[in-house]
């Protein structure tokens, strides 16, 4: 953009077209108050607090929504605007009841300081006093519109990031109120608890059920660390108060994966399960008896010798690379085994397949795109996921691509629509034949010519003769005028996205991945090394994991005798229940009781995610994040790593620290 030169408080600096005056000042670091203002959200001038003066101009005006021009002379501050800006909060404190002392937010609150740079120590005006309400029916966040100066941030936050169109602007005049929906309860409306108004909100308007009172930013320590509840890869900053977690907020809202969702800002705060606290072993009455670690570790090996020929490791993808590299040293070099998987490795596999079959080079995982391909999408294509409730941020970006960039969205599913009211289109094939309408989808592109710049492959061209309209209608049950909307919007598209989750997966058909592939290559979607594709993975680090080669082998199927099972803070699997109810002994090592725990004979303790040690993960796109210890650990609880070594140890064998990680 053209470069612009403008006065400002009698310094000349410089900004860019299309910049408003504020950008100017906040990319010059001279400083303007401001309200209702938030980086990376549309500009109103509702507050009226970064008003300036211009030269030329009859009044005073908003900095935020003027256009910055070359010769533009403005003063920031002066004796006028320092009045009217005093004026402005006098006024926003007599509209509503804003009572400093009892509020939870004093301290952190953005009008309190204003009031306090400004000088405000008494306000010149009648209170109004009004009567209103305080919704507190959600199971997280709470609205009190006495505090609320209707800035309007949590309704821009909610529409423009969030992409939900939850609160707007209810009634006219001085009875405006945010609203959610149509005038409902926030715990009965569209909410997904995302917490994101929470932390856009200026004063104490809207906040959170689990942090009131438990401590102010400046008592608090700031932890960064990444989110271990899904393969998003979120990054969040943990507020830590006498190593108590007392909240989590995103480092920056705005950014494509900056919302969080429920589980990861309250979630993560809310434990109910049971905590795993000490090492316990099987006693001949068959009961979990509390023991020493040492205890622990000796009946452990014990157990492991005795069935070494039918060995067996098994590891949560929750945990960051430095343990899952321990953990496989641990497997081939103590135990002198290669049967080592992860909890999700069966999806590993089929995904690993289904891009050697499409294309058999080193790309592997690395074929497809980062998640911000889907903010510039005009199509997309949702098969066999349900983002909103397995990847929340994935599924604010689809929404935000239907909002804002009016892209198609089309649902393929035998159960159910993952984005009513959102989906141009819903395919719902009969249950087990998506594999057919995958294919008639392609042969489709093919038959309307929507194929873009590419030759059809030969084989390809052949396999798919077969697939008509009229048979892949008959054999799916999806109307065949549904079909061809839906390869008319794919097919048409400039930049579509592909995202296929847990459902795909479960037909355990890796032909059902190639073709995904093949559709987004027949169309062009590709964007330089990689189609634009993506995987929702199940895990924190499952492609970390599965980059290591931890994952590489099925070991369910050889039915082990004895297993070595580090499980994190996974929630119960029912399929897992099963299968470790036909081995002969069982190792665990958790964070939490659970049905898995009761079953083992030797239970070993491994720190919660805010207690556990410094890694890398690695997110559903490849991006490498790290993660800290938020709390110190309890006193004798040892690391997961630590554990391994003296079990190591007691086998014979000496583990070294593991520190490098080698992806080989």
């Amino acid at each position: 953009m053209k470069e612009i030169t403008l006065s400002i408080d009698g310094k000349q600096v410089k900004g860019r077209e299309g910049d408003t005056v504020l950008d100017v000042c906040r990319a010059n670091d001279i400083d303007v108050p401001t309200l209702c203002h938030m980086d990376g959200l549309s500009d109103v001038g509702a507050c009226r607090l970064c008003v300036v003066d211009i030269e030329g101009e009859r009044r005073i005006n908003p900095s935020c929504t003027y256009p910055a021009r070359d010769g533009l002379v403005v003063q920031t501050s002066n004796e006028k605007l320092d009045r009217y800006r005093r004026l402005m909060l006098e006024l926003m404190f007599a509209e509503r009841n804003h009572f400093c002392m009892y509020c939870e937010q004093s301290g952190d609150c953005e009008l309190q300081k204003l009031a306090y740079r400004y000088q405000m120590d008494n306000v010149r005006y009648p209170y109004s006093f009004p009567s209103l309400s305080l919704d507190t029916l959600s199971e997280y966040v709470a609205i009190d519109h006495n505090r609320c100066v209707l800035c309007g941030r949590c309704v821009r936050i909610c529409r423009e990031i969030v992409a939900s169109r939850t609160l707007d602007f209810a009634k006219r005049g001085w009875k405006t109120m945010i609203s959610a929906d149509l005038d409902q309860p926030l715990g009965e409306s569209s909410c997904i608890a995302c917490g994101a108004c929470v932390q856009a909100c200026p004063t104490g308007a809207i906040f959170s059920r689990l942090g009131q009172y438990r401590g102010k930013t400046s008592e608090c320590e700031q932890v960064s660390t990444v989110c271990p509840l899904c393969s998003v890869g979120c990054e969040i900053n943990v507020m830590v108060k006498d190593n108590n977690v007392i909240r989590i907020e995103s480092p920056s809202l705005v950014s494509p994966r900056g919302p969080l969702c429920e589980r990861g800002r309250f979630g993560l705060l809310q434990q109910t399960r049971g905590r795993v606290t000490s090492p316990m072993i099987r006693d001949k009455q068959g009961n979990l008896q509390e023991c020493t670690m040492d205890e622990a570790v000796a009946a452990a090996a014990s157990r492991l010798l005795a069935g070494s020929a039918g060995f067996a490791g098994m590891i949560s993808t929750r945990y960051p690379d430095e343990t899952l590299a321990q953990f496989r040293e641990f497997v081939q070099q103590a135990m002198g085994s290669d049967e080592l998987d992860t909890l999700d490795g069966k999806d590993y596999r089929l995904i690993a397949e289904g891009i050697r079959n499409f294309r058999n080079d080193r790309k592997g995982l690395d074929l497809e795109c980062p998640v911000e391909e889907i903010l510039e999408a005009d199509c997309i294509l949702v098969v066999g996921a349900d983002p909103l409730a397995t990847h929340p941020v994935v599924g604010c970006l689809v929404r935000r691509a239907v909002d804002q960039r009016k892209a198609k969205l089309i649902t393929i599913d035998a159960v159910r629509d993952a984005f009513p009211l959102w989906s141009d289109l819903w395919l719902r094939p009969n249950l087990g034949s998506e594999g057919v309408l995958l294919y008639g989808l392609a042969k489709t592109l093919i038959d309307k010519q929507l194929v873009k710049g590419k030759k059809v492959p030969r084989q390809l061209a052949s396999f798919l003769k077969e697939y008509d309209a009229v048979e892949v209608s008959r054999a799916t049950g999806v109307d065949g005028r549904d079909l061809e909307a839906a390869a008319q919007f794919y097919g048409r598209a400039e930049r579509a996205v592909i995202i296929y989750g847990a459902g795909m997966l479960e037909r355990n058909d890796s032909n059902l991945i190639t073709y995904l592939f093949n559709l987004a290559d027949l169309t062009g979607n590709g964007s330089g090394d990689h189609m634009r594709v993506v995987s929702l993975k199940p895990g924190a680090n499952s492609r970390g994991a599965w980059q290591l080669g931890v994952a590489a082998k099925d070991i369910r199927r050889n039915k082990p005798k004895v297993v070595y099972l580090l499980l994190a803070d996974e929630p119960e699997d029912e399929e897992l229940l099963i299968w470790l109810g036909a081995v002969d002994a069982l190792v665990v090592q958790a964070s939490h009781e659970s049905a898995i725990t009761s079953m083992a004979d030797v239970v070993l303790p491994s720190p919660t995610w805010d207690r556990r040690e410094q890694g890398r993960y690695v997110s559903l796109d490849g991006r490498v994040s790290v993660s800290r210890p938020v709390l110190q650990a309890g006193d004798g609880l040892l690391q997961d790593r630590d554990i391994m070594i003296r079990l190591s140890r007691k086998l014979g064998r000496e583990l070294g620290p593991g520190q490098e990680v080698d992806r080989g």
